[in-house]
Order: structure tokens, then sequence, then C-alpha cells
């Protein structure tokens, strides 16, 4: 009874197992994918280049320099010995030492600067950028007021303009109102018959009085509505029809002065035409004058109009750039502000690294402890890259031969720590370090290899020649920094992203890495921080 009721139970239990399982899938399916995740850690970050070799006697190490100057100084001879690292020449450097300083402070400049973005505004900066957005609105104001008066002005000057205009046209029809009453009194005293001087001044008395006529119905005009607009038209009638009463008055003396008439007519009634024709002339230069007046008044109404809205529209600038200007100050920093700063300063870092490496270079350095065999060069003499100066025999017995890929070979340097393994040593792990890299090529197979050689640390009792090594050497690492795995990371061309959950939702980031690993790692340098989470595709 027992069992059945245990079988049951186990039944029971495995449908409800089935079941919760179910509902997992089913739940799964209705909120999309599933996603595998890599908590942002602390760790170390291995470059290392994996390779066999067999171990040798030990040979002659030929040293050279890896670029091209003058040697300095050589601190040994031929028959001295020396120990791994020892100094044995030196190229002049001064050059380089020139260029570090000022890499020096361009660095320090990238660090001042990035210390004051970050650090923010300070309180007289704020203090500076307020006044400033303050006088801005100052200088708007007045601005706007200028313009104000500027448009209050040309209205005012415009308007006067007009008004003396408008008494031109009274004094200038007055004058052709008098002008025709001169013209029919001569007319009715000395051309009252029929003859052909008669019919040619009652001609011109005519025209005379048809353009007073005209002039008086835009005159009546301009009273009854007075507008710029009639004030024009009738300027420019009262110039036409002056222009004819001028030549009117001038044909009829030119009739008086003929030889039938120059007798007849009094000198009182010539001297009251020419006083017309006089009055007439100034009329018309009158009435010109106020054409030209009303016409200067509007270019000068519209100059300074233009002048004073352009100076508010420039005050309207300044403003918004004083604002503008006040907001970032008291914004703070922009990421992309941030960004660019720090890129300046790895920069610049990396322009005072470069130089220190090389000034490490001009150092010529044994590799080995042991005795120096030969120096080829003396002090004062030009090297070339490469080319070997000194040579040093290894005081240790053995050393491993490795050949290295020459895609794997530019990425090592001569004293890189080597961890080595021995078939002959199981248990035992030995370190060494790469004392020499041949610079000429062989060919294994059709493919390029260059041998590298390395050294013990501590030669292991019972090593013999023709033993299998296997090494390891460290081209570069990190320790204790920021890691995230390789398979979180995408990549597009100098861009470095990870996608992380934010909200339910998935977020691409942009982050900036530094070393990768050989260990499935990435080195962080910026944009991530520990303990965050990111998916890995």
């Amino acid at each position: 009874m027992k069992i059945r009721l245990k079988k049951k139970t186990i039944i029971i239990l495995s449908i409800i197992a089935i079941l919760i399982v179910a509902v997992i899938i089913i739940f799964a399916s209705r909120n999309g994918n599933t996603y595998d995740f890599y908590t942002v850690t602390k760790g170390d970050v291995v470059q290392e280049i994996s390779e066999s070799g067999i171990v040798k006697k030990g040979d002659i190490i030929p040293l050279s320099f890896k670029s091209i100057g003058q040697i300095e100084k050589i601190f040994i001879k031929a028959g001295d010995e020396v120990s791994r690292g020892t100094v044995l020449a030196k190229l002049n450097s001064a050059q380089l030492y020139i260029q570090l300083q000022q890499a020096k402070a361009n660095l320090a400049l990238a660090q001042a600067e990035l210390a004051k973005l970050t650090a923010g505004a300070s309180v007289d900066e704020v203090r500076v950028a307020e006044t400033t957005v303050d006088n801005a609105k100052t200088t708007l104001e007045n601005e706007e007021k200028d313009l104000d008066n500027a448009v209050l002005s040309a209205d005012n000057n415009l308007k006067e303009t007009y008004d003396d205009a408008f008494d031109t046209l009274n004094d200038s029809y007055l004058k052709a109102y008098n002008a025709l009453t001169t013209v029919t009194s001569i007319q009715g005293e000395y051309f009252s018959d029929t003859y052909q001087y008669s019919l040619e001044v009652k001609a011109h008395k005519d025209s005379i009085q048809k353009a007073q006529a005209e002039m008086k119905i835009f005159l009546d005009e301009a009273k009854l509505n007075f507008t710029e607009s009639n004030i024009d038209s009738a300027l420019v009638n009262f110039e036409k029809n002056l222009t004819y009463i001028r030549d009117d008055l001038t044909g009829i003396r030119i009739i008086i002065e003929s030889e039938n008439y120059r007798k007849t007519v009094s000198s009182t009634d010539k001297t009251s035409l020419d006083t017309q024709r006089g009055y007439i002339n100034t009329a018309y230069t009158n009435i010109t004058g106020d054409q030209q007046s009303i016409s200067s008044a509007k270019i000068t109404n519209k100059t300074n109009i233009d002048i004073a809205e352009a100076s508010v529209a420039s005050a309207k600038d300044a403003l918004k750039v004083a604002e503008n200007n006040l907001t970032l100050v008291t914004a703070g920093p922009r990421s992309e502000d941030i960004n660019l700063y720090q890129a300046k300063l790895r920069s610049a870092q990396a322009s005072v690294d470069i130089l220190e490496n090389q000034i490490y270079d001009t150092n010529l350095r044994s590799p080995v402890d042991g005795i120096v065999v030969s120096v080829d060069k003396l002090a004062g003499e030009t090297v070339q890259a490469t080319i070997p100066i000194i040579s040093v025999l290894p005081s240790e017995e053995f050393e491993i031969e490795v050949d290295v890929y020459e895609e794997d070979v530019v990425k090592i340097e001569e004293n890189d720590l080597v961890k080595i393994s021995l078939v002959a040593f199981p248990k035992e792990a030995f370190e060494g370090r790469v004392i020499f890299i041949e610079p000429t090529e062989k060919l294994i197979d059709g493919v390029v290899y260059y041998e590298v050689r390395i050294n013990f640390d501590s030669v292991p009792d019972g090593l013999k020649q023709g033993m299998t090594a296997d090494v390891l050497i460290i081209i570069d690492s990190r320790e204790n920094i920021l890691v995230v795995s390789e398979d979180a990371v995408q990549k597009d061309g100098d861009r470095a992203m990870v996608e992380i959950m934010e909200n339910g939702k998935i977020k691409e980031k942009e982050i900036q890495i530094g070393l990768e690993g050989d260990n499935d790692l990435i080195e962080v340098i910026e944009g991530l921080r520990e303990g965050e989470q990111v998916i890995i595709q």
C-alpha cells in the first residue's frame, strides 16, 4: 500500500513539474527571447602567443639598436661580464628629450583642460555669464527703443516734408492763377482781334487756363484726402503743367517783342508778364525741390530704420549667444565634450609614452647574464637599426628556440616574459625572457617564420639539449581592471558597443575598450560600471 502511494505521489509530482515547465515555455514565448547576461567585473586581461620549441645550447647573441643614431657612449669592452639589463651602449637622445618635454607640457595642458571641464564653471564664471546676459538684455531694450524712435522720427520727418509740399502746391496754384489773370488782361488789351498773333496769344492763354484747371483738380483732391499718394500725384501734375505755363508765357513774351507789338504793349504789362514768368519758374523749382526732399526723406528714413532694425537683430543674436553660454556654463559639461577632452588626454599620454619608449630604446641592454664577446663600434659613430654592434655569450648553458609565424612575431619584443612548460618536467612551471629575435626570415613549408630565442630565469637540473618546450609569450597584460566578455561586444569600425536592458527594453550603448585578451576578456576603459550587466550575443 505504501509502495502504491509512493508511486502515485511521484506521478503527481512529475505532472506538476511538466506543467510548470510548459507554463515557463509559454510565458517565455509570449514575452520574446530570453537573454544571457555578463556582469562587468574586475579582472586580468592577457595577450599571449603560444608556440612549441626545442631546448638548445646557448649561443652568442648579436645586439643592435632599434633605430638609427649616433653612439654617445659605450660602457663595456670585450671580455666584460654583464648582467641582464646592464646598459652596454647609449645613443644620443638630446632631441628626444626636448620632444618629451613638449609632449609632457601638452599632456599637462590636456589634463588641466579636462579637469577644468569636469569641475564645471566657477562662481565668478557664472556671475560673468549672468552679467553678460543682463547687459545683452539692456542693449536689446535700448536698440528697440532706438528703433521705435527711428520709426517715429521717420514718420514725423516725412509728414513735415509732405506738409511743406502741400504748402508749395497751394502757392504754385496761386502763381498759376495769377499768371492766367495777367495773360487774360494782356489779351483783352492788345490781342482781341482775329489776326494771327491774336490767335496765337489766345491759344497760349487757353493752354494756361487748361493747365491751371487741371492743377486745381489735383489740388482739390489733395485737400479733400490728404495722403502721400495724392500729394505725389499732384506734384507730378504740377511739374508738368508749370512747364506748359512757363512755355506759354515765353511764347506770349516773344509775340509781344515782335515788330508789330513791341511799341504797342506797355512796359508795365511787359514787366508784369516777366514777373509772372519768374514766379512760375520759382514755383517749378519749388515743386521739383519738394519731390527731391520727399525722395531723400524716404531714403534717409529707410536707411535709419534699416540700421535700427539691424541693431535690434544683432542685439537679439547677442542675447541668444549670451543665454546659450549661460546655459552651457550652468548646465555642466556634455558627455560629448568630456569624451573629446578625454580623447585629447589619451592622445597626449600616448605621445609621452612613445617618446619615453624611444628614449628607453636609446640604451642598448644585455638581455642575459653573460660575457661580452665583441664590440664592433666606437662612440661618435653612426649606427643603423638592426645592425649588430655588440655580441654577448650567455652564462646559462641552455636556451629555447622557437619559430614564430610572421603575423605574430611583430607583436613580440625582447625581454617579454615567457611562461615555459617542459614535457620532461610535467609538474613544474618555468619562466624566462625573450633574448633575441632573428631579423632574417626562414621558410617552413612555404610559410614565413622568424626564429625567437628564449632563456631560462632558472635552469632545472637534468635539462638536456633537444627537449621539447611549450611556451606562452606574454606580449601584453593588464591586471585588476574593468573587463567584459568579448561575446558582449559588437564592433563597427573604430566604435565598440554593448547592449543593456533598460526598463524592459534593449538599449545600445557605446563604450571605449582597451586591451583585447586571449582569455575571452576585453578591457573596458569607459562606458560601463562594475556590476553593470550586458547582454551576451
